[in-house]
């Protein structure tokens, strides 16, 4: 999964045109990671609702997120236009959400 994240830094970063400075040092940080499961709890009725969510609502503060498929659905992400849309992770996929330190 690190190998992935850099991966996906180090594109995020050619795609903003930054020079090739910044992008070796994204390749130096290879064996840098900060890297932690989650385990979301059920809610107590086994499903979430509009007024009984899995989880609150949050923003993730690192610089990538990485979810993996574990054939439990749920995600949603906040539109721009204050809506939350239900994200579907591909089996044998995964779903990448730029955090808070890459938007500044």
């Amino acid at each position: 999964m690190s190998e992935i994240s850099l991966l996906v830094l180090k594109m995020i970063l050619e795609g903003y045109g930054l020079s090739q400075h910044y992008i070796s040092d994204v390749q130096s940080m290879m064996g840098w990671s900060d890297m932690r499961l989650n385990k979301y709890q059920v809610p107590a009725n086994n499903k979430g609702s509009d007024d009984q969510p899995g989880r609150l609502a949050h923003t993730d503060k690192n610089a990538l997120t990485l979810l993996c498929d574990n054939e439990v659905q749920g995600l949603q992400v906040l539109s721009k236009t204050g809506k939350w849309i239900e994200i579907t992770i591909p089996q044998d996929g995964f779903v990448v959400i730029v955090g808070d330190t890459l938007k500044v």
